[in-house]
């Protein structure tokens, strides 16, 4: 997770280190062909360079905004996941402090009820998290196994979804019609929770403008391949002066940016993607588990 200038700077650089020794490779070759072969020999107009730069500058621009606007969608929507499951086990913690919410009065366990829906609570969080890094069968510990037994949860079928049901089932067939207020209150957060997966499943399901990214990619190669017959040596002081060697700093420059720029809209329009720009959303997830263990800690 980015946290600091400082760090944001080390990794960009280790996305950008590949394309400057490329880049730098290149530049070189090409500036010692013209040497060796002669000043000038295919330098072409900078203003076509200038105009094609500005065209190129335009397509990674959109393509950086489009990027960001996803990952921040994505981020918005394990903030959201986040807030709906605190206030979802705080009101389990609450409403199963009644026993009066519950049509069996006798022999009704509360704390232990309470405690089982949050623990599947928390199994969902797992869940949802594996299956946004196309986890969807992941291995379950004894306890998991337990719950998903006694809840009765097929895991043949999509993971997610049968637990939402199962808390479903678990709340409309165990309170009483005393507490209404109470159970359609724990069914909306239930449907926050179908809003938040399905918003997260769109996002991870929907490619990223493919043909608009391929096409990107191969104007931005072509323009950096193009970049040392627009710029050529650079003559300052006359062929001994050995100022012409400058030219392949700028070239390294510009060819870099503009890959560098390419690569981060790669990423970032891929949020859930386990990356360097990726949503930390394990540590979200982790982050939410451990607040519903506070509260599930309250019932012991």
């Amino acid at each position: 997770m980015i946290k600091t200038e400082k760090q944001g700077l080390f990794q960009l650089l280790k996305i950008a280190t590949p394309f400057i020794v490329i880049t730098t490779v290149y530049s070189i070759l090409v500036l010692g062909l013209e040497e060796y072969f002669g000043d000038h020999i295919y330098k072409i107009s900078g203003q076509i360079g200038s105009v094609f730069g500005l065209a190129v500058a335009f397509f990674l621009g959109f393509r950086m905004n489009s990027a960001y606007d996803r990952w921040w969608e994505a981020r918005k929507i394990f903030g959201e996941l986040t807030n709906n499951t605190r206030s979802f086990v705080t009101k389990i913690y609450v409403y199963c402090d009644n026993i009066e919410n519950f049509k069996e009065k006798e022999n009704t366990d509360l704390k232990k009820q309470a405690q089982k829906l949050i623990e599947l609570t928390i199994l969902y969080i797992r869940q949802l998290k594996n299956e946004m890094h196309d986890n969807f069968k992941p291995t379950f510990n004894e306890q998991a196994y337990e719950l998903l037994n006694e809840f009765k949860i097929n895991t043949e079928n999509k993971i997610s979804n049968e637990i939402l049901v199962s808390l479903t089932k678990y709340i409309e067939g165990t309170f009483s019609s005393k507490a209404n207020i109470e159970k359609g209150d724990l069914m909306q957060h239930i449907n926050r929770f179908y809003d938040i997966q399905g918003k997260a499943e769109r996002i991870k399901n929907t490619p990223f403008l493919m043909i608009y990214s391929a096409f990107t990619k191969i104007i931005v190669s072509f323009y950096v391949v193009l970049i040392p017959l627009f710029i050529g040596d650079i003559d300052l002081g006359g062929e001994e002066s050995g100022f012409e060697f400058l030219a392949i700093p700028i070239m390294v420059i510009i060819s870099t940016a503009f890959l560098t720029i390419n690569k981060l809209a790669n990423l970032y329009g891929e949020p859930f993607s386990e990356n360097k720009t990726s949503v930390t959303i394990d540590e979200i997830c982790k982050t939410i588990e451990q607040n519903c263990n506070e509260v599930k800690a309250k019932l012991k």
